[in-house]
C-alpha cells in the first residue's frame, strides 16, 4: 500500500507556467519514488504569504506494476503502461471542511512529461519526471494535497485504467517568525522561524529557560503594587498569582 500511495502521490497537478524542472533527482537503486517524500517525514518547503514561491517535486515512475503493489492479480512482468492526474483538492488542517484548488491559494503546479504524452500530466512508466510549484501564495495555513489519479496497464492490447484517491504531502503557508511555541512572541502563523524568539513564558532573566535565576528576582519584587516590573499575569501586581504562574513553568527550556 506505501508505494500505491506513492504513485498517487507522484502527480499533483497540471498546468501551464514558465519555471520549468529538470528530472535529475538521484533515486539510487529505487523503482519508484518520490522527492520530498512523506514516508521520509519530507514536505515541500514552506511559502510565505505574498512573496513568490517555487519548489520541485521529482517522481520515479515504476516500470512494472507489481513494483506498485505487489498484491495485485498481474504477472511479475505486466509493465505500467501510464499513470494520469484526474484532480487534486487542497484540504485545510486546520479546518478539514474546506477545500481548495492549489490556484485559490495562489499557486500553480505544473507537470514536464518530457514530450513523452500530449497530456502534460500523464507520466509513462519506467521514467523519471518533474514538476513545479510556483507562484505567489494568497492565503495561509496548513493544506494536504488529496490527489485522484488512474493507473493504467494494457490487457491484450487494451488499456484498462483504475482511479485511487491518495493525500499524505504537505505544504506550510504563512509568514516568517518565532516558531518556537514557548517563546513569548510565538507567531502561530510563522512556517519560517527568523530567530526573533524573545524567552519565554516565566523566563525573567532571559537564558531561555525558567530556574531559579528566575524565581529570585519575583521574589525580590514580591508585594510590588505599582509599577512592577515582575508581573506575570498582567495584573499590574506583583502577587502570590505571579508565583504560582512561574511555578507551573518552572523547568521548562525555551
Amino acid at each position: 500500500m506505501k508505494n500505491i500511495l506513492l504513485t498517487g502521490l507522484m502527480i499533483l497537478l497540471c498546468g501551464s507556467g514558465y519555471s520549468q524542472c529538470v528530472a535529475d533527482y538521484d533515486f539510487g537503486d529505487d523503482v519508484i519514488g518520490i522527492a520530498p517524500d512523506p514516508y521520509q517525514g519530507e514536505t515541500f518547503d514552506p511559502a510565505i504569504l505574498g512573496e513568490p514561491y517555487v519548489d520541485v517535486l521529482h517522481m520515479l515512475i515504476p516500470e512494472f506494476v507489481l513494483e506498485v503493489d505487489p498484491t495485485l492479480p498481474f504477472s511479475p512482468t505486466t509493465t505500467l503502461d501510464s499513470v494520469q492526474l484526474i484532480s487534486m483538492v487542497m484540504v485545510d488542517l486546520d479546518d478539514p471542511l474546506s477545500l481548495y484548488s492549489p490556484e485559490d491559494l495562489g499557486l500553480i503546479v505544473t507537470c514536464y512529461n518530457n514530450g513523452d504524452s500530449g497530456y502534460p500530466c500523464t507520466f509513462l512508466g519506467n521514467n523519471q519526471y518533474c514538476a513545479t510549484v510556483t507562484g505567489t501564495p494568497t492565503t495561509s495555513g496548513h493544506f494536504r494535497a488529496d490527489i485522484t489519479i488512474k493507473g493504467y496497464v494494457l490487457v491484450f492490447g487494451f488499456p484498462f485504467g483504475q482511479e485511487q484517491l491518495f493525500g499524505s504531502l504537505m505544504i506550510n503557508i504563512g509568514v516568517e517568525g518565532c516558531m518556537n511555541e514557548t517563546a513569548i512572541n510565538y507567531n502561530p502563523e510563522a512556517v519560517i522561524d527568523d530567530g526573533s524568539c524573545m524567552g519565554c513564558f516565566g523566563d525573567i532573566d532571559g537564558d531561555f529557560s525558567v530556574a531559579i535565576p528566575d524565581l529570585l528576582p519575583l521574589l525580590t519584587a514580591y508585594g510590588c503594587i505599582e509599577d512592577c516590573i515582575i508581573d506575570l499575569n498582567g495584573d499590574g501586581l506583583t502577587t502570590v498569582i505571579d508565583m504560582l504562574a512561574l511555578l507551573t513553568v518552572f523547568g521548562n527550556i525555551c
